[in-house]
């Protein structure tokens, strides 16, 4: 079995950015920004959005399975506060857990943890867990600077990891 250990979900649909955008443009006013719920994606795009692209070229190239994780330069822990990070983890992470589930013999998640500049790293837990026991997440993306370049918060040899 050829396994694939890092794989990312770039071909989401657009919907996901859209609700993405429109989250950031309303930062600084959450209450009139999108609701969680206004984000509607159908188990038939999220079929098409793998079988033409991702499936498409595991087959060719003979990959099995990958361990598939939200789209790396969405993750952008840096944007926003802990809120923000943790209502954008938890609706990516949901995504790549329905693509697991359509897909169970190619792929199999990995968690994004929504970290935020400043926050501890505990405030990840739950996600975390909620990925691994619920979703059966066989790993994590941990983020060494959640501040986007700024390296505010400890590095990974700080001993609060």
């Amino acid at each position: 079995m050829i396994i694939d250990c890092h794989g990312h979900y770039t071909t989401a649909p657009k919907a996901l950015e859209e609700w993405r955008n429109r989250q950031i443009a309303h930062l600084k006013t959450p209450e009139l920004g999108p609701k969680v719920s206004e984000l509607k994606i159908s188990d038939d795009e999220l079929r098409e959005s793998i079988e033409g692209n991702q499936l498409r070229l595991m087959k060719e190239r003979g990959a099995d399975l990958t361990i598939f994780s939200p789209r790396a330069s969405f993750m952008a822990h840096h944007i926003g506060d802990l809120n923000t990070s943790q209502t954008w983890a938890a609706i990516c992470n949901e995504l790549c857990h329905r693509v697991a589930q359509l897909f169970p013999q190619h792929f199999i998640g990995a968690a994004m943890l929504p970290q935020s500049p400043g926050a501890d790293i505990r405030t990840s837990i739950a996600e975390l867990e909620k990925c691994v026991r619920e979703y059966g997440f066989v790993g994590v993306n941990l983020n060494p600077d959640p501040s986007g370049g700024h390296w505010s918060s400890p590095p990974l040899s700080d001993k609060s990891w």
